[in-house]
């Protein structure tokens, strides 16, 4: 199976180069720039699962090459367009797209772009970042890829995908109800993400402070009923399952949201706060607490713009 990972950032370059260590097929699709780094220097992970680095073959926009078997998407949701745009030379009538991307929009995008059999459904959950010399920091103890069939079950693609990304030094798992586990992630990062942006701080003081731990707990329920009304598959055990992630992680850990508002990076506001906002009708009341986050996150955006 030939793989294309779309950038060799922090996310697709973990889990790419763990395939290639493997020694699956794997070619980076990276910007000018990069691929210059990284003729240089090579992929370099430091992980809690064991270091390594490693040559790679990489791709530029527009540089011919075959329809990939499987192209694996990890971008920012805002550089999404423009991604569509450069992976469409690399799409056959068998390519697989395996977004690992938070949220839940992009899914409309990419099929009405690429159609609906080609994409999988999918995600990830991993700690990880860029030093300031382009290595991949890797610092949890989860680095899991959890894929399936868009409307559920297994099939013959998804068992053979799953032959190849099985032991390449991270964790895959076939999903049989995959719109289920995006949506639980949908909730998890989008509360995760709003709580630590709107109080500024890491989850430890959020939950030991009760009246903060109150605000989050709104949120958390907020978004639940939205997605619920919505019609998405969520279940009673949501909230609860919401709150005992949040409650595992180690007190200093910060949104990845948080960490891009501190570095003055953009971030995803409409794709992850304000789509969930789109989704409510004015006849289902009013959610203060998302939209005090959602407010929060456009000023940001306007002071970074300005």
């Amino acid at each position: 199976m030939r793989f294309l990972i779309v950038g060799a950032g922090a996310i697709g370059g973990y889990f790419g180069g763990r395939l290639a260590q493997k020694g699956e097929d794997v070619t980076f699709l990276v910007r000018s720039q990069k691929r210059k780094q990284l003729e240089e220097t090579g992929l370099h992970v430091k992980s809690i699962h064991g270091n390594f680095h490693t040559p790679i073959r990489m791709l530029t926009s527009g540089e011919p090459a075959d329809p990939f078997d499987c192209i694996i998407l990890s971008v920012k949701a805002y550089h999404l367009q423009q991604v569509q745009q450069d992976i469409a030379l690399y799409i056959g009538e068998n390519t697989l797209l395996l977004p690992l991307l938070n949220g839940y929009d992009h899914f409309a995008s990419l099929k009405k772009a690429f159609g609906e059999r080609n994409v999988l459904g999918g995600l990830c959950f991993i700690e990880t970042t860029l030093d300031q010399e382009g290595t991949i920091i890797q610092t949890s103890t989860r680095h899991d890829i959890v894929f399936g069939e868009w409307e559920g079950g297994i099939s013959d693609r998804t068992d053979v995908l799953l032959h190849h990304l099985d032991k390449a030094g991270f964790t895959a798992t076939l999903s049989e109800n995959i719109q289920r586990d995006i949506w639980q992630k949908y909730i998890f990062i989008s509360s995760m993400s709003g709580i630590t942006t709107l109080m500024g701080t890491p989850v430890g003081p959020i939950l030991a402070t009760p009246q903060a731990r109150t605000v989050y707990e709104r949120l958390v329920h907020e978004i639940v009923a939205i997605a619920r009304n919505y019609g998405a598959p969520v279940d009673e055990g949501t909230e609860a399952r919401t709150l005992k992630t949040m409650e595992s992680l180690h007190p200093e850990m910060k949104s990845s949201m948080q960490r891009d508002m501190e570095k003055r990076l953009p971030v995803e506001t409409d794709h992850l706060h304000g789509a969930l906002l789109t989704l409510v009708s004015p006849e289902q009341g009013f959610y203060p607490v998302l939209e005090a986050v959602y407010g929060r996150l456009k000023v940001y955006e306007a002071m970074l713009g300005s």
